[in-house]
């Protein structure tokens, strides 16, 4: 694990730096003025600061970065846990509701026993352990431990902060029951059964193939299998279709390709920085899915977020992902167009590199297009516009942006793949459309308040 995995918490804990604002309509609530750091036991989740489940989020992030998941897995992964936090706790919500009944396949949750008070933190942790503890269950040791020793974190911390110990007790063993109860449901979501399945890619002249400098196997062919958690189908949405194939200059397609190449020639030190700063690889990162969850974070502690309104939007932006990312993966090995860089180098330029190296799926849509849009819609239904500087990449040596809102973000991840070199404009902006319907959809779905 690289050194700046582990001061990530430091960086990330005191965001005085962050300047987050809501519109002056906006929705969001916060911690009364002076509020404690921690609450004392017993506080509804509407009454307590949002630190175990931010806390938890930092350490979900560094686990997925270390295991080098996939950007889907990545997204499955946050979906999981964000509604293990959830869920722990909105028993203890009384103006929010349950998604058991919502999701696909998802029934009634455990409840706390009737009469026995809880200290929501202990099972938020808990649960979100649980489920964590299953997803990583032949993860490293190392991995392994990280998740136990933030549980146990949790735990003491909560000790110390005067929770009586038969109410700790009562806490975790309803955390535990909402987290096994999901880890029950997860277990049947199509992911066992795609693992190691065996890809032949299409061959075509338009169709995808490997490509350099990695010349990788084709990531999560069979991702549209998984199942959905708010969508019919992974399918459901259709992005609009591309355009004609065609090598000859002047056609549409050709014209598409020159607009990336041209692009990469004439990229400004901003670029650069923008290409680098949502690259969001596996093994250098936590991936897509989780750099929107620390942004989810990073405004939660600087708007002093309560933690009810900081579970529901862990949760929705986490089905928003995870459905975004279905849906993108679904559509892009059913079309499998070939990648700027084939092209190019085929037909353009054959000395051509990209700044960003390209990954190993294929191009239609944009992955980062489809999430980014997808879970700044939700966020922004929920929390209205928010002002925030991003600092998540601070840590491994990249400057804080700011941003006016959780659109403009999106819309910066979404060029940042031309400036990369990896898209062409139309999987970009057609990703970004395919992301607004996948979100709308989660908006009009996915009801967190009664």
């Amino acid at each position: 694990m690289e050194s700046w995995q582990v001061s990530r918490r430091r960086f990330l804990a005191g965001v005085a730096g962050v300047a987050a604002s809501a519109s002056a309509g906006g929705v969001i609530t916060a911690l009364p003025a002076g509020a404690a750091p921690t609450g004392p036991p017993s506080q509804s989740p509407g009454a307590l600061p949002p630190d175990v489940a931010n806390d938890w989020i930092d350490v979900l992030y560094d686990v997925v970065l270390a295991e080098g998941l996939t950007p889907p897995n990545a997204a499955r992964v946050y979906n999981y846990c964000t509604l293990a936090m959830y869920e722990a706790a909105v028993a203890g919500m009384p103006a929010h509701r349950s998604l058991g009944g919502q999701l696909s396949g998802l029934g009634a949750l455990p409840l706390p026993r009737r009469g026995v008070p809880l200290d929501w933190p202990s099972a938020v942790s808990a649960s979100v352990a649980t489920v964590a503890g299953a997803l990583f269950a032949d993860a490293s040791v190392s991995s392994r431990a990280r998740i136990a020793d933030a549980e146990a974190g949790q735990t003491g911390a909560r000790r110390a902060a005067g929770v009586p110990a038969p109410l700790l007790a009562a806490s975790r063993e309803h955390g535990r029951r909402v987290g096994e109860a999901l880890v029950g449901w997860l277990a049947d979501d199509g992911f066992a059964g795609i693992t190691g399945t065996p890809y032949a890619p299409p061959v075509g002249p338009d169709r995808w193939r490997s490509t350099p400098p990695n010349f990788g196997v084709a990531i999560e062919p069979h991702w549209g299998r998984v199942r959905p958690m708010v969508l019919r189908s992974a399918l459901e949405v259709e992005p609009e279709p591309h355009v004609a194939f065609s090598v000859e200059p002047g056609s549409a397609f050709h014209d598409e390709a020159l607009a990336t190449y041209e692009a990469s020639r004439v990229l400004t030190d901003e670029h650069r920085r923008i290409a680098r700063f949502w690259t969001d690889n596996p093994r250098t990162s936590g991936l897509p899915s989780g750099h929107w969850l620390l942004i989810v974070t990073q405004v939660s502690r600087a708007r002093a977020l309560r933690l009810d309104t900081t579970l529901e939007a862990y949760a929705r932006a986490g089905v928003a992902l995870h459905d975004a990312f279905l849906n993108c993966w679904a559509w892009k090995y059913r079309i499998n167009l070939v990648r700027p860089v084939s092209y190019i180098l085929d037909h353009i330029d054959p000395g051509w590199s990209t700044f960003v190296n390209t990954p190993q799926f294929p191009e239609y849509t944009s992955g980062h297009s489809v999430a980014s849009r997808s879970v700044a819609t939700v966020l922004s239904d929920l929390l209205g516009t928010v002002a925030f500087t991003d600092e998540s990449h601070l840590v491994r040596g990249m400057p804080a942006r700011h941003f006016s809102s959780f659109f403009a973000a999106a819309d910066e991840a979404a060029q940042s793949r031309l400036y990369g070199g990896i898209h062409f404009p139309m999987g970009i902006e057609a990703g970004k459309a395919q992301g607004d319907q996948v979100g709308a959809l989660v908006v009009a779905r996915l009801h967190t308040r009664r």
